[in-house]
Order: C-alpha cells, then sequence, then structure tokens
C-alpha cells in the first residue's frame, strides 16, 4: 500500500507566509484549499493557522469539513482532534445556523486506547448550543451534567458553567442536592451560586457538610468552611462546630481556627470559645489563632481562658 501523500513543505510555508501577510482573502482561500485537500497534516496545519489568525469566508468549508470527519471517524479523525479545532472555530463564529453541528458534537462518545477523548469535544458542542439556541440549550445541558470522568471533568464542568451562567442556577442546586458528585466538580458548583438566597445556600451547605464528615473529605469541607463564612451564612454556623468537632487533620483544624479568629465575629469567636473546652488536644490551635492578630473581643476570650473560666 503507497504511503499517504504528505503536503510538501513549500505548501505549509506558504501557508505560514499567506497568515502572515496583509491579504487575508488570499490566505482565507489557500486555507480552504488545504481543508478540502483530504490530506491530514495539511489539514491540521490551516485548522492550526485559522486558530491563531480566524478570518471569515471559512464557515461553509468548516462545516463540510466537519461532517466529512464525522462520516469516517475512524479513518478520518481518530481521537477527533481536527473535529475539535473545526468546532473551535465556528464556536467563535457564534452562528445559530451550526447548532447541528453543536448537537454532534455534544452526542459524540469516542475512545482512544480505552478513554474518552472526545470529552473536549462535547464540552464545544454545548458552548456551540448555548451561543446558538439559548432555549435548548439548558435541555442539552441536563443531558451532560454528570458527563465527567476520572481523567477530566468535562463535558460537566462545561454544563454546570454555562448553566448557571445562562440563568438557570436552579439546575446547578438541583444538581448539588441530588445524588453524589465529583467533589471537584462539586467545589465548582458551589461557587456558581453565587446568587443564590442565603437560606437556601444555608440548607444545601448544611446537608453537604453532613455528608462530608460521613466521608471524611478533607477538601471539600475546608471548601464548605471557607464559602460560609465568606458569604456569612448565619443558617449553616452550626456546622462549623460539627465539622471542627469531627475527625478532621490537625492541619485542617488550625486552618478553620485561623479562618474564624479573622472574621472577628460574635458568633463565630463563640464558636471557638465552645471550642476550648471541647478537645484539650486542640487547644493550642485555637490559642494561637487568637493570638495571632488579637482584637479587643478576642483578647476578652484569651482572658477569661486564662483567669481559668474556661478550665476543666
Amino acid at each position: 500500500m503507497p504511503p499517504k501523500k504528505r503536503p510538501a513543505s513549500r505548501e505549509l510555508s506558504r501557508l505560514t507566509v499567506l497568515a502572515a501577510g496583509d491579504d487575508p482573502a488570499v490566505f482565507c482561500a489557500y486555507a480552504i484549499e488545504l481543508l478540502a485537500s483530504g490530506d491530514r497534516l495539511a489539514r491540521e496545519a490551516a485548522l492550526k493557522a485559522l486558530l491563531d489568525r480566524p478570518v471569515a469566508g471559512t464557515r461553509d468549508a468548516l462545516r463540510e469539513l466537519y461532517f466529512e470527519l464525522d462520516g469516517q471517524r475512524d479513518k478520518l479523525d481518530a481521537g477527533a482532534h481536527l473535529r475539535t479545532a473545526v468546532a473551535r472555530l465556528l464556536l467563535a463564529g457564534e452562528d445559530a445556523r451550526d447548532v447541528d453541528i453543536g448537537l454532534r458534537a455534544a452526542d459524540t462518545y469516542e475512545k482512544s486506547m480505552g478513554v474518552d477523548s472526545t470529552a473536549n469535544l462535547r464540552s464545544l458542542g454545548l458552548k456551540i448550543i448555548a451561543a446558538a439556541d439559548p432555549d435548548l440549550f439548558p435541555y442539552v445541558a441536563a443531558e451532560h451534567i454528570d458527563d465527567s470522568s476520572t481523567f477530566s471533568p468535562e463535558p460537566a464542568n462545561t454544563a454546570l458553567q454555562l448553566l448557571a451562567g445562562t440563568g438557570h442556577q436552579l439546575s446547578v442546586y438541583q444538581w448539588i442536592v441530588t445524588g453524589t458528585h465529583d467533589p471537584a466538580l462539586l467545589e465548582a458548583a458551589i461557587e456558581l451560586l453565587d446568587e443564590a438566597p442565603a437560606v437556601v445556600m444555608s440548607r444545601c451547605l448544611a446537608q453537604l457538610a453532613r455528608d462530608a464528615i460521613e466521608s471524611k473529605d478533607e477538601p471539600l469541607l475546608t471548601k464548605l468552611a471557607e464559602t460560609i463564612v465568606k458569604r456569612a451564612l448565619e443558617g449553616a454556623y452550626a456546622s462549623l462546630p460539627a465539622i471542627m468537632g469531627s475527625r478532621i487533620s490537625k492541619e485542617l483544624y488550625s486552618y478553620l481556627a485561623l479562618l474564624l479568629a479573622g472574621t472577628n465575629r460574635p458568633t463565630l469567636l463563640a464558636v471557638l470559645e465552645e471550642q476550648l473546652e471541647q478537645d484539650i488536644r486542640r487547644r493550642p490551635a485555637i490559642l494561637e489563632a487568637l493570638r495571632v492578630r488579637t482584637t479587643p473581643e478576642q483578647a476578652a476570650i484569651l482572658k477569661r481562658w486564662e483567669d481559668g473560666a474556661g478550665a476543666d
């Protein structure tokens, strides 16, 4: 079987020169010529050049190429690298007529060496749909909200981000409170609910804290505590002593003590004062946190303790 034809170096050199030139029409025409050539390396070079220097007038050629590649995936685009590049270029155009390709991309599940090789393509498909058909997008996104693996959080992460960014925070909230999820995705999703009512977030984080305590998920516990403190979610303050009283590491306990002391809020200082009486092994961490940048309120706690008011 004869070897596949490779583009001559002069052809790729010409592409480089035209891409850097001042005549976008000539560059566009030559890029389209290479896209239609059937040669993988030529197509890769043309797509890369177009990504580096997008020009108008390539949409029809890109669409034609995508459908050709999609029809012979194993032969023409194993790993979906070319289709991914095409999708990126079409996304930049934000053309409502490309929703069909967005749907194809979002529905593409292929493996390379046993590993999902099209997660990024599905993410791009979701982005194309969100730009081309906002009414359709939330329904398709719901299909991918759990579409992740140990190798990549995509496209689930993109689905969550776009849902929140397009006014569908309720869908993100519903996902958070139902089922068990990838902790990394869960942490990211919590960040997306910045506009949710405080009472809703308090209920949500309290539930998550109970689950994270049971599973001893320290990264998630850290995120939950930080969110509760940052947003001053008083309805979830009860979760903080529950977290500190659970079997967490010395390092996390010390960090939480510093986190609460740094606020100087009376309710959170009360949590620390209560913790002084709970576990003699962890008292030094709280005392140290109160001495970092001691306020009058914190000095009063230290004095009460030193005077024996909190002694056993």
